[in-house]
């Protein structure tokens, strides 16, 4: 029985990681994948297994007469409920009657999140609970928690490496959550073993599950499932690799390409893609290497050869775009031409720093900074590392879709970042008017022309045939008019940015540590929907987190100025101190993997094991401490030491990533992103895996609670810290003040929490 539990107990954690990741990736399929759907959808995740543990575990916690009985009917219900996620998240859209691949809005993503994944967290929460009562091997209730948290943690790291590295890459969603499913029921069987109606029903509905996974059934409802998905068009394939989904659809004859759901691009689109192409090529004299990024496998790499290039390098991150481009789109036979290299499998940011090449031009085809690692294209770092690898008259180029003929203030203030930011590095920079704005800088102060009839003679001269980029249309967008009235409303000013007191045309420079820019494209998103949140977020500024953390400091130390607090409340500090220790544990993990994108570009397998790191560090540090409890007199002592470590950790992290990102070189390079970085993390798993057993000993140990009752309460407690900081991090804290404030601010919480354990253990010899 003994090893039944431990393999039960382990596989919470491996459901509650595995689901995680699926469903996750299934829910920014039907999202709009920024960080504030990311962090939507994890603080519900969050919230719910927190509810679970705190709430209802703590509610029903020493009155089950039959533990392993109901354990293992929680297992039963999981398999049935992570398969039919699946199903309710790809049938979103056509509940709340939004198209596939329509942009969601705030509200009802919130909503279908919190909906959603109610059910599944709510038992994985309830299970982690409920597991510490039945772990009855250990006699200290501290340590027996112990050991389910080291447990869980293991179970995380290998459902996280399998379906992260493994699983997505060779199964379907469905698939793997029968899989996982599967596994549950066998669990329960094996708990079951002994009671013979139990075992009886469910081993029927194991066989079941197994019938289903070999006979071919999951992929006929796979099927299924993504045609209701994509009720709309006609689906030509739905695939996923480490990278994501990509989806190509087809609506008469016009192909369509969506990476996670988001529009891509459309083949053949033969406006778009000269466009896209003849501007920048336009404006350099004589074109011949080329640097595309992104975008290649749509039409605009046809467009690009009929200058006369020499050479044009396509970097694509995902190879599975260009796998399914030449198996379904019309147009593929540019990638086949002998002046095309493709460099797949390749970060275009990592490609840059490692290049040796130098191009005429550069053309960034990607979307418009809706996220973080969007953004590290569009930032000061980013160009200047740009520049370096063009030529001395070389041209970047990207483009973002615009109204043509009104442009909204929350439009204008992201144009304006971008285009300070462009200012800093070069000094030339242009943007042209139009449905669709094309950014060009240039090294050279007198390259650049918005002057239609040079452009247009430039096309004659080299004998390119175009449908659409004709003189009609380069006088209508660029007449003097046009251009004047664009340029007058990128300068309107409107009083001082983000609530800052520097000048507006520093404050709006996108840095990468400092990515302002995708908070402004957050708010420009936000003004789509009728119920849109532009308000909330114009008053979400550098002054007011200031202010808020202010206030939440001063909350946090109540029980030191009010005496009936103090007494009521013996365990403020420890309960403290695990909120703030979840919160915190988020902000490390998003910094460092931003910081390690933003340096080392997006190296999917070294980003899996950042979060990897995390729980093996966790699993250590539990262990560590798991194994010591017994032997540990002055407890509360060592608390506080742990307390201090959480302190200064986030006062390191800034320093070590300016380091690492002023140095250069190989040896520099390989030591950050094969060392340092990836294992970073470790250090933090580790001081909050050692936490956790500790503060349970001490809460047990002041209020005498069962071991569930405790487990439930410091559980929920941490996990709801976590979803604060799931939320608030990634879309508030980094974007406005920056990775370095963000970690000082996350310092200072963890700080209030080491003031509030002094103070009590001088108010507890007192009483």
């Amino acid at each position: 029985m003994k090893r039944r539990i431990i393999f039960s107990l382990i596989l919470i954690g491996f459901t509650a990681m595995s689901s995680q990741i699926v469903l996750m990736r299934e829910l920014l399929i039907v999202f709009y994948g920024n960080e504030l759907s990311f962090g939507i959808t994890l603080a519900s995740w969050l919230f719910w297994v927190g509810f679970g543990s705190l709430c209802i575990a703590r509610w029903i916690a020493g009155k089950i007469k039959n533990e392993i009985v109901v354990f293992s009917l929680c297992e039963i219900s999981l398999a049935f409920l992570l398969p039919l996620s699946v199903f309710w998240t790809r049938l979103i859209p056509a509940v709340l009657k939004f198209s596939p691949g329509e942009i969601m809005g705030v509200l009802p993503m919130g909503i279908s999140a919190f909906i959603l994944l109610a059910p599944i967290c709510i038992l994985s929460g309830f299970l982690f609970t409920l597991g510490c009562e039945i772990y009855r091997i250990a006699d200290e209730a501290a340590v027996r928690i112990g050991h389910v948290y080291t447990f869980e943690a293991i179970g995380a790291t290998a459902g996280g490496l399998l379906t992260s590295l493994f699983l997505i890459r060779f199964f379907s969603p469905l698939y793997i959550m029968f899989l996982i499913g599967l596994f549950n029921l066998l669990a329960a069987f094996l708990l079951l073993w002994k009671r013979k109606i139990f075992v009886f029903y469910t081993g029927i509905i194991l066989t079941g599950f197994i019938f289903l996974v070999l006979s071919g059934g999951v992929d006929t409802l796979q099927d299924y499932s993504l045609a209701r998905q994509w009720r709309t068009y006609g689906l030509l394939t739905s695939e996923n690799s480490i990278y994501g989904n990509v989806a190509v659809v087809k609506r008469e004859n016009l192909y369509s390409v969506f990476t996670n759901g988001v529009y891509a691009f459309s083949v053949p689109d033969e406006f778009t893609s000269e466009l896209s192409a003849h501007f920048p090529l336009l404006e350099h004299p004589q074109p011949k290497d080329v640097l595309l990024i992104g975008g290649g496998s749509s039409g605009q790499l046809k467009e690009v050869l009929k200058h006369p290039v020499e050479r044009v390098d396509y970097v694509e991150l995902d190879p599975l775009i260009i796998n399914l481009a030449k198996a379904y789109l019309p147009v593929n036979e540019a990638l086949n031409d002998h002046r095309v290299k493709v460099i797949a499998d390749m970060d275009g940011r990592l490609f840059i720093k490692r290049t040796t090449r130098k191009y005429d031009v550069m053309i960034i085809n990607l979307p418009a900074p809706h996220t973080a690692q969007l953004n590290r294209f569009y930032t000061q770092e980013f160009y200047a590392e740009a520049r370096d690898v063009l030529k001395d008259n070389g041209i970047l180029s990207f483009s973002l879709s615009s109204n043509p003929n009104y442009i909204s203030q929350e439009q204008v203030e992201l144009y304006r970042t971008l285009r300070e930011t462009l200012k800093e590095i070069f000094p030339d920079v242009k943007i042209t008017p139009g449905g669709t704005n094309y950014f060009m800088a240039s090294k050279n102060k007198d390259t650049l022309t918005l002057d239609w009839h040079l452009l247009m003679e430039r096309l004659k001269q080299r004998n390119i045939e175009t449908k659409y980029m004709r003189e009609y249309y380069l006088y209508s967008e660029l007449s003097k008019e046009r251009i004047d009235s664009f340029q007058k409303r990128l300068t309107q000013s409107e009083g001082e940015a983000l609530g800052s007191r520097m000048k507006p045309s520093l404050y709006y420079v996108n840095r990468d540590f400092r990515p302002i820019a995708y908070y402004y494209d957050l708010v420009l998103w936000n003004t789509y929907f009728s119920y849109n949140l532009k308000k909330l977020f114009k008053n979400i500024n550098s002054k007011s987190i200031y202010v808020s953390f202010i206030f939440l400091y001063l909350f946090l130390l109540l029980p030191i100025w009010s005496g009936r607090i103090r007494r009521k409340i013996p365990n403020w500090g420890v309960l403290t101190c695990v909120a703030t220790t979840g919160f915190s544990e988020m902000a490390f993990q998003i910094v460092t993997l931003l910081s390690f994108q933003v340096m080392y570009g997006y190296v999917y397998y070294k980003l899996g094991l950042i979060l990897t790191s995390y729980m093996i560090g966790l699993i250590f540090g539990s262990r560590w401490i798991t194994k010591s409890l017994k032997g540990i007199k002055n407890d509360y002592n060592l608390f506080i030491k742990t307390q201090g470590a959480i302190f200064i950790y986030p006062l390191i992290l800034p320093m070590l990533f300016w380091i690492f990102s002023t140095l250069k070189g190989k040896c520099s390079f390989w030591l950050g992103s094969n060392a340092v970085f990836p294992f970073l993390p470790i250090i933090a798993g580790m001081i909050g895996g050692f936490q956790f057993p500790l503060a349970n000993r001490l809460y047990i140990k002041t209020v005498r609670v069962e071991p569930g009752q405790s487990a439930g309460l410091t559980y929920g407690i941490d996990l709801f810290g976590s979803c604060l900081g799931a939320i608030l991090i990634p879309a508030f804290l980094i974007p406005v003040i920056g990775i370095y404030t963000s970690c000082f601010l996350v310092a200072g919480l963890n700080l209030i929490g080491l003031m509030l354990l002094l103070w009590s253990r001088g108010v507890k010899y007192s009483l």
